[in-house]
């Protein structure tokens, strides 16, 4: 969701790419060969678990590097986006999440809490990029 996120501010690329394929692999930096959503997934995992990720985030690092080896949006469940846009409804038209807190369902209390932050690293990595 957080790079679903990224995306839907900040655009979302179509690299044309069909399986199978010969791709650029960020993180170990040679091209191989993406035969089948599993291998899509590993390199995923690969770029998770770099330290680099830790230090930019979940959203952000995988909005730069989704597409130099995948259809980003093949990858990105429905559901994240069915989220992203529930919470803009919410805070767009002041939909309440509940009658009261103990009827607030934890997981989209999570998901928007999630994308609360991401929009704030969106915006504070908008302002580094860009001075605005």
């Amino acid at each position: 969701m957080r790079t679903a996120l990224w995306f839907s501010v900040l655009g979302l690329p179509k690299s044309g790419l069909i399986l199978p394929y010969t791709a650029q692999s960020p993180s170990i930096l040679k091209r191989i060969e993406f035969k089948t959503k599993e291998d899509v997934y590993d390199e995923i995992y690969r770029i998770l678990n770099e330290p680099q990720t830790k230090k930019h985030g979940i959203g952000q690092s995988l909005f730069y590097q989704l597409s130099f080896f995948c259809n980003p949006s093949e990858y990105i469940s429905e559901w994240c986006w069915d989220m992203i846009q529930d919470y803009h409804l919410v805070n767009n038209y002041n939909i309440p999440l509940g009658e009261n807190l103990d009827d607030i369902n934890a997981w989209r209390l999570d998901s928007f809490n999630v994308i609360q932050n991401e929009l704030n690293n969106i915006k504070a990595h908008k302002v580094k990029e860009n001075g605005s």
